[in-house]
């Protein structure tokens, strides 16, 4: 506005005063209101200006969900339909045998991993499972993985090598929707359903974008500090709060008032990287079934989150982000964005795991 206020005692000076110059400094004004009522289009300025203050945050089902997820844990009749009968889809592959011990009995694990991955995402899926994503050798607990695929039904070559990779590693869970950014939410959903169905012994779930850096031995620590009485209502991630919808015309996240109204997004943790006790992850999934999809799976997430009033809790040390990579800054960092290159994801993994057996030896020499 300050600028705008110059523009016009700007024209009014040089131009409406002179009669010489009126005609122009008409055409003038008439091109600055032009061009403001273009950027009101242009950043619809209408729709930010309609929407609905968060304080009357609805959203569907407009139920009490704690309740409804209560009686639906304990088989009783929930009085409501689910919502996302139809977001069930079958598995195209599936390591149900994940969490299982040699005799088919639960086994008793820490952490389950879910990496959400593209289905192309060859290379990648591989350093994981050399890096990071290791299922043995990591300290003292259990520690599981799995890689969360959706389909591509024109690729018929590329389905067939996740067929013969899934073959080597037995560590594909893989759904038939298509494998696209926007239904990164049913890929999550997925995972929930998947853990929470074939991997229900875990103390933990963990989930992932596979373009990122994760330094496990720290994820442990984390997971090892949360309080038995935080275990059925917890969230731990990189919490965004007081986030708007993008309103912006012709973007890839616009936001439409018909499908959010609200000003705010509630509280929730980037979808790259985040974590949730099994007891959690139960009452979630639940109330996912109960709950209207958004095709942003961290707002998704969100939504369900304050829903059930389940407790977010910040941890800086997640960059969703792209984190440049440094040797020593990377000490206190958990997981970071920005790794879609193999080569450097090894790197960063095996400096830092370097590192770590160094201050593990020092720690018990002293």
């Amino acid at each position: 506005m300050h600028h705008l206020k110059w523009l016009f005692r700007f024209v009014n000076r040089n131009f409406i005063d002179s009669s010489a110059h009126r005609g122009r400094g008409y055409f003038i004004i008439a091109c600055l209101l032009l061009a403001i009522l273009y950027y009101a289009y242009y950043y619809n300025v209408l729709e930010y200006i309609s929407t609905t203050p968060f304080a009357y945050f609805r959203y569907p089902l407009d139920v009490d969900m704690a309740a409804v997820v209560k009686k639906v844990l304990n088989n009783q009749n929930s009085g409501v339909d689910p919502l996302n009968d139809r977001y069930t889809y079958p598995y195209v592959l599936n390591c149900d045998k994940k969490c299982k011990d040699e005799e088919g009995s639960q086994d008793s694990v820490f952490l389950m991993i879910l990496i959400k991955s593209r289905i192309e995402n060859f290379e990648q899926r591989h350093q994981i499972r050399r890096t990071w994503g290791r299922e043995y050798g990591v300290g003292s607990v259990t520690v599981r993985r799995a890689f969360l695929l959706g389909v591509n039904p024109m690729d018929k070559t590329t389905q067939h090598r996740v067929g013969m990779e899934h073959q080597d590693y037995n560590d594909i869970v893989q759904q038939y929707f298509l494998d696209t950014y926007f239904n990164n939410t049913l890929k999550m959903m997925m995972g929930f359903q998947w853990a929470t169905q074939y991997c229900e012994s875990a103390r933990f779930i963990a989930f992932f974008d596979d373009d990122y850096f994760v330094n496990i031995n720290s994820v442990i620590q984390l997971l090892q500090a949360v309080k038995p009485t935080e275990m059925d209502n917890l969230i731990i991630g990189y919490i965004w709060k007081n986030a708007m919808p993008l309103r912006i015309r012709d973007n890839k996240w616009y936001v439409s008032l018909e499908e959010y109204p609200f000003r705010f997004w509630p509280p929730y943790p980037t979808a790259g990287s985040f974590f949730v006790p099994m007891m959690t992850a139960e009452k979630l999934y639940v109330a996912m079934q109960y709950t209207k999809v958004i095709r942003f799976d961290d707002v998704f997430l969100g939504i369900v989150a304050w829903k059930l009033k389940t407790k977010l809790r910040h941890n800086s040390n997640l960059y969703f982000y792209d984190y440049p990579y440094d040797k020593y800054r990377y000490r206190r960092v958990i997981a970071a964005h920005g790794f879609s290159d193999p080569e450097l994801l090894f790197k960063a993994w095996k400096e830092q795991t370097d590192m770590d057996k160094n201050a593990l030896k020092l720690a018990n020499v002293n």
